[in-house]
Parts: C-alpha cells; structure tokens; sequence
C-alpha cells in the first residue's frame, strides 16, 4: 500500500503505511504542506495510518519542528496506539500529548511507562 497525504485548508490527513520506504517522499510533503499555512492552525490527522514504526515518530518531529518555524499551530488526531506506545518508551509522551487535539493518557496503552 502506498503512503499519501491528503490536505485542505486547516487538515493533512497522512493514510498509509508510515515505514522507511515512505518516509522521505513523505516527510518532504509534509514538509511543503505545513509551510504552506505558515501563521494558521493545522491538525495532522492520522487517522489513515495503517502502519508505522518508528519512523511515524521520526515525521511527528519533522513535523513539529517545521510548524514551529512557521508559526503553525499544530495538532495531532487519532494518533495510532503504537505510535503511542512508542512515545512512551522514549520519553515523549508528554510532549505528543501538547500536540494531540484530544487528550492522551499513557493509561490507555498497554505496557506504557513500563
């Protein structure tokens, strides 16, 4: 399956498989979209995800940091629970959760903070 972003004026929706096939196609569209709406909100929707290791952290960084630059106000939605757990091992759940337009609780994900 291949990896897309859809987007319109206040949403990227990411659907796919998030893997390191995709990843720099992806992270360079990723890239352009979020700069594009520089000084607006934005929610990076993941709903479409069907996959994704560590990489899909690796594009929420990308991501962060490129809004920031650009002055876009970024939010996360339906974030996949691996991508979750995985923040949680490394120590950046706290930080995904100021991005996530719904609130995120380690509680929800097996094994996490263990």
């Amino acid at each position: 399956m291949s990896t897309r972003l859809l987007h319109d004026a206040e949403r990227l929706r990411l659907e796919g498989e998030l893997d390191f096939v995709s990843a720099i196609a992806l992270r360079e569209e990723l890239t352009r979209a979020i700069a594009a709406s520089a000084g607006q909100s934005m929610t990076l929707d993941l709903s479409g995800v069907t996959h994704s290791n560590s990489v899909g952290l690796s594009l929420l960084l990308s991501a962060a940091r490129t809004a920031r630059e650009h002055q876009v106000q970024l939010q996360v939605s339906a974030l996949p629970a691996g991508l979750l757990s995985m923040a949680a091992v490394c120590g950046l759940d706290e930080w995904l959760e100021t991005l996530s337009a719904a609130t995120v609780s380690t509680m929800e994900i097996p094994n996490a903070g263990q």
